[in-house]
């Protein structure tokens, strides 16, 4: 049971899994590494922060904290194939402490939300 500031509910971790138009995983045909892509979160006024990332064994790729915050937060995914906005919505938990992420949205780009990661189709335009 939950008292009061005695429990804390992290967000499920953001897991992309970045793929080309015949389903081929970009970071296992070494398309993207750690040098050609990287992820910002848009903090207004043109200034925005590097969020940090791991590469995982599968080779998809996590963002650890994104969610910690809540309310609503853009990033921009940038890399040398094709470089796309995306808003993730939060709110805190009821009983525990935390926040939940209610909605994670992709703008302009193919993508599919799979059980546990989401599955972004990457074409160079």
């Amino acid at each position: 049971a939950c008292k009061k500031n005695d429990c804390f509910t992290p967000p499920e971790p953001v897991v992309f899994e970045f793929v080309n138009a015949e389903g081929k995983n970009l970071i296992t045909t070494g398309q993207l590494n750690k040098k050609n892509f990287e992820f910002r979160e848009e903090l207004g006024d043109r200034e925005n922060k590097l969020v940090a990332y791991d590469i995982q064994s599968d080779d998809r790729v996590i963002l650890p904290k994104v969610g910690w915050t809540e309310g609503f937060i853009k990033y921009k995914f940038l890399s040398t194939i094709k470089s796309f906005p995306f808003t993730v919505k939060t709110s805190k938990n009821q009983n525990c402490g935390g926040t939940t992420i209610e909605e994670l949205k992709l703008d302009d780009v193919h993508y599919h939300q799979k059980d546990g990661y989401i599955l972004v189709i990457l074409e160079r335009e």
